[in-house]
């Protein structure tokens, strides 16, 4: 069970994300969703993702963000900024290749005013497959050594939705 949350808000925009304690899959529908409506504005000016208090953070997680800043970069030429005071998070968010596409800071605690999001606990099981799969994707484009760690999850990942995939069209035949 996650005991971390991501909390967010915007000003001017520039969007800012704060990933507190343990965070995990739970959060990423959540996360996602609302990075997939950032992308569609056009007053975007930049992003700051704080993982000053972030005790843990996984790889689906580390996904999305890199999603987030590939996004920014290609969609509104921005280079997102990423805060850590954690040694080993910068550590693993450098080796996961998000250094490419964030410009990644060491620096005390900042203080933002933020909202704490919901995790999609109750969301879909194939919603939360496909982000966790998104993300996980996104992670191996950016390095062959994430490509190498997550393909086997991946195709497993894949194995699983095209099993989904199958059930609901024998449900939806059935209702049909």
């Amino acid at each position: 069970m996650s005991t971390g949350h991501v909390e967010y808000t915007s000003l001017d925009g520039t969007y800012f994300f704060k990933i507190v304690g343990e965070v995990r899959a739970q959060s990423c529908i959540s996360l996602d969703k609302l990075l997939g409506k950032i992308e569609q504005q056009k007053d975007v000016v930049g992003a700051v993702v704080d993982l000053t208090q972030t005790t843990f953070i996984d790889s689906t997680i580390l996904g999305i963000l890199a999603k987030l800043g590939i996004k920014l970069k290609q969609v509104h030429n921005i280079q997102a900024v990423m805060l850590s005071t954690n040694p080993d998070i910068t550590t693993l968010a450098n080796s996961m290749g998000l250094g490419q596409v964030f410009i990644i800071l060491n620096c005390g605690d900042s203080v933002v005013c933020t909202h704490t999001m919901s995790s999609d606990e109750n969301g879909s099981q194939q919603k939360m497959l496909k982000t966790v799969l998104d993300a996980h994707k996104t992670l191996m484009k950016l390095n062959e050594s994430n490509q190498n760690v997550f393909e086997p999850l991946v195709k497993q990942l894949e194995k699983q939705q095209e099993y989904l995939d199958e059930q609901e069209t024998v449900t939806e035949s059935h209702h049909g």
